[in-house]
């Protein structure tokens, strides 16, 4: 072993490519400068030894008196100290590096200069390289080299989510720490190819490279930086995929005699086969890391971890010797189909997974088939039961529809079929697709059509359908479908069979019965929660309750005679139970899982496909003088209330962070963390930001009193009055009045003038139900926004409404500055961050800002944006949902 930290490894190539693939080397640079004797100083550090040298400079062991650590000390040649290239590159690199917090990626403390001499310093690290140990080892066992390259996935994912792209991964900048850590070296050649996130702090490095240039390592390309084009994160996977290979064959894929032979071996050859003592699986992914098409490859360093980790299994992959007996392989499929089961590593969390069926049963294992950022909307198994085809919006993109099956980690895109969600699937093959449903959101109403998976155009059957699955024999379909704003159950399409028992209520998930004869689904009472039941319903319309009501009710399928389902368990914020119903009317409990899941579909010999999804909210800010948006996101769910000023937000935690009741916070600009003020549901900010308002106790309901949270010292004070249900709330300037949102007993609401003093109400607005509102900032008027129509309402006085002109297109009041109204129309679902400027004279509009996370994979939403009267200062929070799908096999 030796104490290591490895600098550029030699041959470091530039070449220069002019109308050819590849031309002329530049610079092979082995040369050596004077080495720096034991004793001397740099800065501060005493040098006590010399560790290596390579293609940019020698590293050293020194000594920092100042704290007693040892670390290591590289150093620019003399020769190079004056090309300024050169030293733009050193100096970047300790720019790139320092701004990388991560266990897998070397910690640079220190960058300075000593004279003329540069230096950075960084961790002192005892271990040895890959490159060291592939020489003493020629090739790594499968389970260390997969455990080495998820670490090494982990780290190229922190660096390019900051924007940062290696360019020069290889065995000998990549170090194996005695604890098994894998490090990764030398960010000399890193390069800045997108913004980091907001508040963040990032390399900055401009653009040196000069177009036709190609800097890194012979062997170690990828094929885009061969040819000086353009390169992103996708060449570090490239690069990966190549050390995996040697890892495991001995040798690197497109090693050849001559640098030139070795460039055109990555142009266009494939890579050898991998021995055969390593698994298929694992083979596939190195080829996808090391496809010549960057689109081909995995689509991030995380995706490649995730597809890793999965293999592993939480325990490590089992390779199939040649040698292995009959029953030794099914033994080992096993094990790999299962692939990652609950508690493990690559499964649905850290809590373990719970049969309660009432009796002993096996355990389930769980084969993840999604390795992409988004939402998962639908899944269901083909006729075969073995192909799955499924409904995403991965990594930003639209919904369409994919295919997956459990022996590759690997799905693509139907090619045939138009952006859509995928609702069933006919024993014919037949496919119902819900089209115009391709943007953010859950699940939209849609056009309904059917076409066959083998190809065709789909063919347009009815509009406003949510929901539909076809009978057994392909022939019918039972669909949901919104006709004059009421959800109705329709079986077969046309034939309405029953309609929702209360008011406002819906329909979900409707599954036709193995014999055709009846249809299974979810009856919603109520949109907050999906409070609902599981009914069953005849072709006659005659239905029947099967389950008491629960919350969050969210996928169905029938098992046999059985109708599983998921909903919320022991608390309404999340699906995390699978339940089981028959005609008893008393479900059991089938199990229990970590955190929001949604059942999909059920094979006939009782495998199950269903999805995990990790829902979180998220909230960013900007004022005059940031540089950039700022993430003030806190627990799981923060739902954004009100911004003063001065950048302070006001929120609440509608997650299990915030337990059942909700959490109010406020969170100053300044400040890196949020205080707590209080149970709730956060509304408003008073003027002088020494007061919250505040609703009990749950999301979206109302309460039955208002809450004035102090935001310093002193008492809450309580506003309560019988038969009123507080909705929503906004301060007026003079601080002693609120537009307050409630209903009266047997009213739909409306808005008050509240008067703080003595609780006095009046109603200045008739009633507004499923109406968006904004108060004018002198507090003088309130909009109110109906559809198309926008109504201008005095607060105080009997001045009549006025109406706002020339709007066409329904509206959605974000929020009421000096300049006038700020509406995010709803029309266009692609125009999800896009806010318009309305006069509220005139009505004319205007793009006002287009707002939405850098990372825009599973979006749903952009629920809510405030802003600060003069309009310079604004926040925003967002939904977002990524799911994960998986085949169950009990």
């Amino acid at each position: 072993m030796r104490d290591l930290q490895a600098p550029n490894t030699p041959p470091c190539i530039a070449v220069l490519t002019a109308h050819r693939p590849f031309g002329t080397l530049l610079r092979t640079d082995m040369t050596e400068d004077r080495s720096i004797t034991p004793g001397t100083r740099l800065g501060p550090y005493e040098i006590t030894g010399r560790i290596d040298s390579g293609g940019m400079g020698d590293v050293y062991r020194a000594r920092d008196p100042r704290i007693g650590r040892d670390v290591a000390v590289k150093v620019l040649r003399d020769a190079d100290s004056g090309d300024r290239s050169r030293l733009q590159r050193f100096e970047d690199e300790a720019r790139a590096a320092g701004a990388l917090g991560h266990p897998n990626i070397l910690i640079v403390y220190d960058v300075g200069r000593d004279g003329e001499t540069p230096y950075l310093v960084s961790e002192l690290l005892e271990g040895q390289t890959l490159r060291d140990v592939l020489n003493d080892m020629v090739t790594v066992p499968v389970r260390k080299a997969l455990e080495w390259s998820i670490q090494i996935a982990q780290g190229l994912a922190a660096a390019h989510d900051k924007g940062l792209v290696h360019r020069d991964l290889k065995p000998k900048n990549l170090f194996i720490t005695r604890d098994g850590r894998v490090k990764i070296l030398d960010f000399g050649l890193a390069k800045l190819v997108k913004p980091a996130r907001d508040n963040e702090v990032t390399a900055t490095m401009a653009e040196r490279t000069e177009s036709g240039v190609v800097l890194g390592t012979v062997g170690y390309m990828a094929p885009e930086q061969v040819r000086g084009l353009a390169v992103d994160a996708r060449a570090d996977i490239f690069a990966l995929g190549i050390v995996l290979h040697e890892m495991l064959a001995g040798a690197a894929p497109f090693e050849r005699d001559t640098a030139a032979e070795s460039l055109t071996a990555i142009l266009k050859e494939d890579p050898p086969a991998l021995p055969r003592s390593v698994a298929p699986a694992i083979d596939r992914i190195v080829r996808r890391c090391l496809e010549k098409r960057p689109e081909e490859r995995f689509h991030s360093a995380h995706d490649l971890s995730l597809a890793l980790e999965a293999l592993t299994g939480g325990s490590g992959v089992i390779a199939e010797p040649p040698s292995a007996t009959p029953s030794a392989r099914i033994s080992r499929r096993k094990i790999l189909a299962g692939g990652a089961v609950f508690g493990l590593g690559a499964g649905l969390g850290a809590g373990a997974f719970l049969w309660r069926s009432g009796k002993p049963a096996s355990l389930p294992s769980y084969q993840r088939l999604t390795y992409r950022r988004g939402l998962v909307r639908t899944a269901r198994f083909a006729p075969d039961y073995k192909t799955i085809y499924y409904g995403a919006l991965w990594d930003g993109d639209v919904c369409r529809v994919y295919a997956a099956r459990p022996e590759t980690p690997e799905s693509g895109p139907v090619q045939n079929l138009p952006p859509a969600t995928p609702l069933a699937i006919s024993s014919s093959g037949e496919l119902a697709l819900s089209l115009g449903t391709q943007f953010r959101s859950v699940m939209p109403y849609g056009t309904l059509a059917r076409v066959s998976l083998t190809g065709g155009a789909p063919r347009e059957l009815a509009e406003g359908v949510k929901y539909a699955d076809f009978s057994p024999d392909g022939r019918d379909l039972a669909v949901i479908r919104l006709v004059n704003g009421v959800e109705q159950l329709e079986f077969p399409l046309g034939n309405v069979i029953a309609k929702p028992a209360a008011p406002g209520g819906g329909f979900s998930f409707p599954r036709v019965s193995r014999d055709g004869t009846k249809v299974a689904c979810f009856e919603l009472a109520s949109a907050a929660y999906l409070a609902g039941t599981v009914v069953v319903v005849d072709r006659n319309g005659v239905k029947r309750a099967v389950s008491p009501q629960y919350f969050n009710c969210f996928g169905l399928a029938w098992n046999g005679d059985e109708i599983w389902f998921t909903a919320a368990g022991e608390t309404p914020l999340f699906r995390d139970a699978i339940y089981a119903t028959g005609g008893d009317g008393v479900p059991r409990q089938v199990a229990r899982l970590p955190g929001n899941a949604s059942l999909h579909d059920v094979a006939p010999d009782g495998r199950f496909i269903m999805a995990r999804t990790d829902d979180r909210g998220g909230i960013a800010a900007f004022s005059p003088g940031d540089a950039a948006e700022q993430d003030l996101s806190w627990l799981d769910l923060p739902v954004l209330a009100d911004i003063s000023s001065d950048g302070s937000i006001l929120f609440w935690e509608a997650g299990v962070g915030g337990g059942v009741q909700g959490s109010v916070y406020i969170r100053h600009a300044s400040s890196p963390s949020a205080v707590r003020l209080g149970d709730g549901r956060a509304l408003a900010l008073s003027p002088d930001r020494h007061w919250a308002l505040a609703v009990d106790p749950g999301p979206f309901q109302g309460g039955k009193y208002l809450d004035l949270l102090p935001v310093g010292a002193g008492p809450m004070r309580r506003i309560e009055r019988s038969g009123v249900t507080y909705v929503n709330a906004r301060w007026l300037p003079d601080g002693k009045r609120i537009v307050l949102q409630a209903r009266e007993a047997s009213h739909q609401s409306r808005l008050y003038e509240l008067t703080l003093e003595d609780g006095g109400m009046r109603p200045f607005t008739p009633e507004i139900p499923n109406s968006s509102w904004a108060v004018s900032p002198d507090g003088t008027r309130a909009a109110v926004a109906s559809g198309s129509k926008v109504e201008i309402h005095f607060v105080s006085g009997n001045q009549a409404p006025q109406s706002v002109p020339n709007l066409n297109s329904p509206q959605s009041l974000i929020t009421w500055i000096e300049r006038g109204l700020l509406v995010h129309e709803g029309t266009d679902p692609a125009a999800l961050g896009r806010v318009f400027l309305i006069d509220v004279r005139t009505g004319s509009r205007t793009l006002w800002k287009e707002i939405l996370p850098r990372d825009p994979a599973g979006i749903m939403s952009m629920v809510n944006l405030v802003v600060t009267p003069d309009g310079l200062s604004y926040a925003y929070w967002w939904a977002r949902a990524l799911s994960d799908l998986y085949l169950a096999t009990v």
